[in-house]
């Protein structure tokens, strides 16, 4: 829908001035290269770039208005709209236009560390099962009803997010998943959006090139709470799903909200009042099954997918559906009908009788829990392949190292994205941590720097009941090195593996 500057300035509560205020608006943008006449530029101070300098850009491609932090740097032709802070302004002027999109959906959205993914496809799975119809926002790919895409942020930008939750709508769905990333609530992109429920699964460190401290990083992760209560919210006010036995999370104050607390009690017993709690697990190469005790009930859930990490996942996702008020039972069975997702915790039989499980793990603590996971469904060794990111966090390299030192039998430390920096040296900061590690046996580490040949050597080392992880890029079919972009699929390699072997995955 449009709306006149002067009414879509009253919405915003900004103030207007200059150029002929009758004009329409209909899209808004924060890109002054996309600039179309009938569009509102938004200029946002950005974590590398101020987009007050593309102004005069802006007007010369047709804009219908401008809207600027502050004081307007210069007289403009077209209208004007000040604001003292510009950064959630593309993502509520989107939401107008839009119609206010997410006040039609049942929207659950998860924040945390490890398991948004996962857990945001369980979520999906359960809401289409019983709302009849769910779309999924997240890291591998976005689903509206009417189109599969490739994802290129966790959580798109307000004024994408918005086009994104009209396109659900209008094609009849009825609710709708959504990873919600900690950049996402720090940069705004989120603004306006109304969640029914706010799902945070776990704290662990990550994202410190951008945030800096883990505190930071918690303060961002926290702002979900936002998108649940506030002035003016049409919907009723949300609910949040807390992970108790992350102690980041175990005390967050929640004022206004209902709060479901869960938990799996295998990071402690958790203290105080648990809504849905794991009772029992089953944990198999195949498959797993659990008990869960929620509602004053007992209920199983039979899942195609593995290990202790999907346990909590599949915990979060009942606990979301708690949550939204859903009857338990009919929540385990939607979960029950689940498929493996991609590229996380994803399993493939090996011709010999073990497995490979592709993961996306890409922290100390991912990893770590995947190694642990993986460690139960074996019943011979454990391996581990993986690298860290290049231009991102070096610090925690030598800590996902020791990790594989303690967690797997064999290691090979590999590339992953090493973008401009030298990828022997991101694979020697990882050999350091490993080599670290007391009474650690050096020869059961390998540093082979091409990726496909260093997952070959594992599959090819892995016998029966031996268990091979390969972890940090998950779903992700390229590899970044300096300013290339190859492909390289983790998944794809494990299966022409098995099929020169003659095997099926």
């Amino acid at each position: 829908m449009a709306m006149s500057v002067r009414q879509l300035a009253g919405e915003l509560g900004a103030h207007a001035t200059g150029g002929d205020l009758e004009t329409m608006v209909r899209r808004v943008t924060v890109d002054s290269r996309e600039v179309a006449p009938g569009d509102l530029y938004v200029a946002v101070r950005g974590y590398s770039a101020d987009g007050h300098r593309w102004l005069a850009d802006a007007e010369a491609a047709g804009c219908a208005a401008v809207a600027v932090m502050g004081e307007a740097p210069r007289d403009f032709d077209v209208p004007v709209l000040a604001f003292a802070d510009t950064r959630p302004v593309p993502a509520l002027a989107a939401r107008l236009l839009h119609g206010c999109p997410d006040t039609s959906l049942r929207l659950a959205g998860v924040t945390g560390t490890n398991g948004k993914t996962t857990t945001a496809f369980l979520l999906r799975d359960m809401l289409a099962a019983l709302e009849g119809g769910c779309g999924l926002l997240g890291t591998i790919r976005y689903e509206t009803g009417t189109t599969i895409v490739p994802a290129p942020l966790t959580t798109p930008d307000g004024p994408s997010l918005y086009g994104l939750l009209a396109e659900m709508r209008d094609a009849g769905l009825g609710a709708a998943a959504l990873e919600v990333s900690s950049h996402a609530l720090d940069q705004d992109r989120t603004a306006g959006l109304e969640l029914d429920v706010g799902l945070m699964t776990n704290l662990s460190r990550d994202h410190l090139d951008y945030h800096r401290t883990l505190d930071a990083y918690l303060a961002a992760k926290l702002r979900i709470r936002e998108l649940l209560c506030g002035a003016g919210r049409i919907k009723a006010p949300g609910a949040l799903a807390i992970n108790v036995d992350d102690p980041a999370f175990a005390d967050v104050d929640a004022p206004g909200l209902r709060v479901v607390r869960w938990s799996t009690g295998w990071r402690g017993t958790a203290a105080g009042v648990v809504d849905v709690r794991l009772l029992d697990a089953d944990l198999e190469m195949t498959g797993t099954q659990l008990t869960i005790g929620a509602g004053g009930g007992t209920h199983r859930i039979t899942s195609s997918l593995v290990g202790r990490f999907n346990v909590e996942n599949l915990t979060a996702a009942v606990a979301g559906g708690v949550a939204l008020g859903y009857d338990v039972a009919d929540i385990c069975a939607a979960l029950s009908a689940t498929g493996q997702v991609p590229g996380r915790m994803e399993g493939f039989g090996l011709p010999g009788g073990g497995l490979a499980v592709v993961d996306y793990a890409h922290t100390p603590d991912a990893l770590d829990a995947v190694l642990e996971s993986c460690r139960e469904l074996s019943s011979g060794r454990l391996a581990a392949v993986f690298g860290c990111g290049g231009d991102r966090d070096s610090g925690k390299r030598p800590q996902m190292g020791a990790v594989a030192a303690r967690g797997a039998d064999a290691t090979w430390i590999t590339s992953d994205n090493p973008r401009t920096e030298d990828p022997d040296a991101i694979c020697a900061m990882i050999l350091d941590g490993y080599r670290e590690v007391a009474g650690v046996d050096r020869d059961a580490c390998r540093v082979v720097v091409d990726r496909t040949r260093a997952i070959t050597e594992a599959l090819d080392w892995a016998g029966e009941g031996d268990v091979v992880v390969i972890a940090g890029k998950g779903h992700e079919d390229y590899q970044i090195v300096g300013d290339r972009r190859l492909d390289l699929d983790d998944r794809a390699v494990v299966r022409q593996w098995i099929a020169t072997r003659g095997g099926a995955s």
